[in-house]
């Protein structure tokens, strides 16, 4: 089984190849059901650079200033509309 994070792509989600395997965040190696918050598919392990890559080709603003924390919630937002806008 090949882990990896999820960002869009045109016509839905395209999931690619993490750079390492294991859980994609904090939450996720824990394991189990609980009510903590997850990165929502995006790599939260992944190196700054590689998030802001991602960033890039997702076109999100302000990009350059985010730290690797905004970059991983502003991906996961960008996910999340993605995925909106095509199940409608």
């Amino acid at each position: 089984m090949v882990c990896g994070e999820a960002h869009p792509r045109e016509g839905g989600d395209h999931w690619e190849p993490k750079d390492e395997n294991g859980p994609s965040d904090d939450r996720a190696e824990k394991g189990g059901l609980n009510k903590e918050d997850t990165a929502g598919g995006v790599d939260a392990n992944a190196s700054k650079d590689h998030l802001y890559e991602i960033a890039q080709e997702l076109d999100i603003e302000g990009r350059s200033d985010m730290t690797k924390d905004e970059l991983v919630d502003a991906i996961d937002k960008a996910n999340q509309k993605e995925t909106k806008e095509s199940r409608s």
